[in-house]
């Protein structure tokens, strides 16, 4: 009984941590913003959207894959917004960033939208449903699009 149940275990661990080292090109590592790079302060105090993937340290294929769905969503739903500084995408480790996963009340990956005017936030959205829908690529990337549509509706007045 003992030694399948190490093997799934190990199988699991080794599923977790590999794809956590590779899969995304340079480009594309976390860290790196989507959007404007470097703002004016004018362009700071702007209405604008931040659009935040939360992952934990060690990151999975499912969580690889999240990540990739709302970049995706973003990228060919948000392009001329994020072309225009309106909307932003960050990638944040919630275990090393605590902060910022204490002011957001992060616990598990999450996707979190926040509307930010004259540099301060005005109200947030945590994407509850991230985890759950990750099998569900119609129904995530509709979930991301519906949130962000709405913060930026709330974004412009």
């Amino acid at each position: 009984m003992f030694r399948p149940f190490g093997r799934l275990i190990i199988t699991g661990l080794l599923a977790c941590v590999i794809p956590a080292c590779g899969g995304c090109s340079a480009g594309d590592w976390p860290g790196q913003s989507m959007g404007v790079q470097t703002m004016s302060p004018e362009q700071a105090q702007a209405p604008r959207v931040v659009v935040y993937y939360m992952h934990r340290t060690l990151r999975c294929i499912s969580c690889l894959s999240i990540e990739k769905m709302t970049r995706d969503v973003l990228k060919e739903t948000f392009a001329s917004e994020l072309a225009s500084g309106r909307l932003e995408f960050r990638v944040a480790d919630y275990m090393i960033d605590q902060n910022l996963a204490r002011q957001y009340d992060v616990t598990t990956v999450s996707v979190v939208v926040v509307n930010l005017a004259g540099g301060k936030e005005v109200s947030h959205q945590t994407l509850d449903r991230a985890w759950d829908l990750k099998g569900q690529p119609k129904e995530f990337r509709a979930s991301v699009a519906d949130a962000v549509r709405a913060a930026l509706a709330k974004a412009t007045g």
